[in-house]
């Protein structure tokens, strides 16, 4: 077994949710595995960043003969015992229960307590929901990290990286030490630089605030004539990554704390339909339903009893689009069309926290849409 110590030179402020300031109570972990079986694969390699006094250090155990697995693995549960929280990426699945099988099958889930109960933090979790927004090729770490520009330059592959560690045990060399160890301790300090992952949990609850809106004349794909709503706005977060992202022809584009939104606006006739329909009757010539105690008034040749189809009346206006009932009354095409809409009237037009509102809305409806 060897076992490698060294500062690193990062300055790095640690923020997360739920974990305290108290860097001193967080490992950073990375393991290199010779496959990904718990089974028949073995740990080669853990590597852990973590806060001393003096600044941040980088400790790795290394099995440098292929056969001191379990004494890497009993050295690493000595040294983390005083640790509470493990961060991680996509650890969750892969680091935490591989190191837990490879525990219990040298008979060390025993002294592995303070292990078992650490809290893992991992950074994939926090953008795991939210993929669609960055629209990356995969979500390895070395991909995020450079969505998020970290200026990591190694990009060895971790897969082929087993059979570079196979030919270390058959002919060991520095050369090949300083590959295999590097790319953990990149691996390492890329969870530092991906903290700000963490921001991605704060699109549930965000605040919009509009600085901006105009409606706008554009070519479709179709090549017609389309209006649109066009929004900016400001969030009280900044998120690490530009994402561009649409659902239902609205479309967004996020950079650190400020957006676009582009929200399609209807001008043309809509119908609101009337719920009690049996209250009222329906007038052909007219192409609308009244209240039976104004139709009282009206020669009854021209009126017939309204069904839920026709229980209507008509308004020409602007319209904005709704997929849930955001707002009332409620407007629609047809009586057989699921698209709702609203009026998008002069007053809401002025109303600077109502567009924030809405604005907020449509995030929510293209963020988290399913």
């Amino acid at each position: 077994m060897r076992i490698i110590s060294k500062s690193i030179d990062q300055d790095i402020s640690f923020s997360l949710p739920d974990v305290p300031a108290d860097t001193q109570e967080v490992l950073f972990l990375d393991i290199e595995t010779t496959g990904i079986s718990r089974a028949n694969s073995t740990v080669y390699l853990i590597g852990c960043i973590y806060k001393q006094p003096e600044g941040w250090q980088i400790t790795q155990w290394f099995d440098d003969t292929g056969l001191d697995e379990k004494m890497i693995l009993s050295s690493f549960l000595v040294f983390c015992g005083k640790y509470k929280y493990i961060i991680n990426y996509n650890g969750n699945r892969f680091d935490l229960p591989f190191l837990r099988a490879r525990m219990e099958f040298h008979g060390l889930l025993s002294d592995a307590a303070s292990f078992l109960s650490m809290e893992s933090v991992d950074l994939y979790a926090y953008i795991a929901p939210y993929r669609h927004l960055l629209g990356l090729p995969d979500y390895r770490q070395q991909t995020v990290e450079a969505c998020l520009q970290t200026g990591r330059t190694e990009d060895a592959d971790g897969k082929e990286l087993i059979d570079t560690y196979k030919k270390y045990l058959l002919l060991p060399s520095l050369e090949m030490l300083d590959i295999l160890t590097l790319h953990n301790q990149a691996n390492v300090e890329g969870l530092l630089k991906l903290l700000p992952l963490s921001a991605f949990s704060h699109l549930e609850k965000m605040n919009v605030t509009v600085t901006r809106a105009q409606a706008n004349m554009y070519t479709d794909h179709e090549g017609k004539e389309a209006e649109e709503l066009f929004i900016r706005f400001r969030m009280d977060f900044a998120l690490p990554a530009r994402i561009y992202a649409g659902a239902d022809h609205c479309y967004l584009k996020i950079e650190e704390d400020s957006g676009i939104l582009k929200v399609p606006l209807y001008s043309e006739e809509m119908k609101y339909f009337y719920a009690n329909y049996r209250d009222y009757y329906y007038l052909p010539a007219e192409d609308m339903a009244i209240h039976k105690y104004i139709a009282t008034y009206v020669d009854p040749n021209r009126r017939i009893q309204a069904k839920p189809e026709t229980c209507y009346t008509r308004k020409t206006s602007a319209y904005l689009p709704q997929w849930s009932l955001y707002r009332t009354p409620f407007f629609k095409r047809s009586f057989e069309d699921k698209s709702i809409f609203f009026e998008f009237s002069d007053e809401m037009k002025k109303d600077r926290a109502a567009l924030s509102d809405y604005a907020a809305y449509v995030l929510r409806h293209i963020i988290f849409r399913k």
